[in-house]
């Protein structure tokens, strides 16, 4: 049970995101571990932390969604919708020169660009700093549904969802048990 990380996303509205995702990952706590939600607490950088048992936890929210990854390591979790508008300026300013070289990879250069996005913060929600600083100094390489940063061990896993790209980070790999619900 330490290598699975239980995934759960719903659809929200603008402003509901931060309620709703606190909703969902009740509802997953519940449905994986068959107990009441402890209580949810922000750590100094903001990283949300139970205040009791074992479990990690990760929330992101779009205007359209809310994801929540529980997980018995530590855990990061980030997602963006695909159609997003991105201006030239902050892709130059948040990827490193390699990662801007390889953004001809991609389809798009805004889904390289968010591709590259949801991985640093996955990894910033990951270590609990969140992305301060330079973003453009953390450089990914990404294969696949799969990355890795520049002089770290993290596992990274990319996903697709309801029209957005979804970015765990953990210690170890993990398998996805995905369980859609309804708060």
């Amino acid at each position: 049970m330490a290598h699975e990380i239980y995934l759960s996303w719903q659809e929200t509205v603008p402003g509901r995101g931060s309620a709703d995702g606190r909703k969902l990952l009740s509802v997953l706590y519940h449905q994986v571990t068959g107990q009441t939600m402890p209580e949810l607490i922000r750590e100094p950088g903001g990283k949300p932390r139970f205040t009791a048992g074992p479990w990690h936890c990760s929330i992101s929210h779009t205007r359209q969604a809310v994801f929540c990854a529980l997980s018995l390591t530590p855990i990061g979790l980030d997602a963006e919708p695909v159609n997003r508008r991105v201006g030239e300026r902050i892709m130059e300013r948040a990827l490193s020169p390699m990662e801007q070289v390889r953004l001809g990879d991609y389809p798009t250069k805004v889904e390289g660009f968010l591709t590259h996005w949801v991985l640093k913060e996955a990894y910033g929600k990951y270590t609990g700093h969140g992305l301060r600083g330079n973003p453009a100094e953390l450089d990914f390489r990404v294969a696949g549904d799969r990355a890795q940063l520049t002089g770290e061990r993290q596992w990274f896993m990319l996903r697709r969802f309801f029209g957005h790209i979804l970015a765990i980070c953990r210690a170890e790999p993990g398998e996805i048990v995905v369980i859609t619900g309804n708060s």
